[in-house]
């Protein structure tokens, strides 16, 4: 008899957020290889940080070949995105962000993606 403990973070991670905006925290960042091509991947872990969803592990990638597609995430970290300007992209890991949540599908499943960024709004 297979015998198996969740975690909280097992837990989390298979929740489904309802669309919309949410605060988050980026957590991590790696650097990992496309299965299709060997390009680079440039992979973030992020969490809400308040509300229902709090804890709530979210992942964000921007391909080497598409980079342009990150360039809301940099600039929700507070970093200014100019042509030809080299940036670290570790250092967002540990910035508050807001980003936009919505329901997307993996491998017939249904998922959180993270699909737009913007700074905290400071109230």
């Amino acid at each position: 008899m297979a015998r198996v403990t969740f975690t909280q973070e097992d837990i989390n991670r298979s929740k489904l957020v309802a669309p919309g905006w949410y605060p988050l925290k980026v957590t991590k960042f790696s650097e990992e290889q496309a299965g299709t091509d060997g390009s680079a991947l440039y992979v973030y872990e992020c969490k809400i940080t308040s509300g229902p969803f709090k804890d709530v592990p979210l992942r964000y990638q921007v391909s080497e070949k598409a980079m342009g597609m990150g360039v809301d995430f940099v600039e929700a970290c507070g970093f200014p995105v100019q042509a030809g300007v080299p940036l670290e992209l570790e250092k967002c890991v540990g910035k508050d962000i807001e980003g936009f949540i919505q329901r997307g599908e993996y491998n017939g499943r249904p998922q959180n993606q993270l699909v737009q960024f913007r700074k905290v709004k400071i109230v």
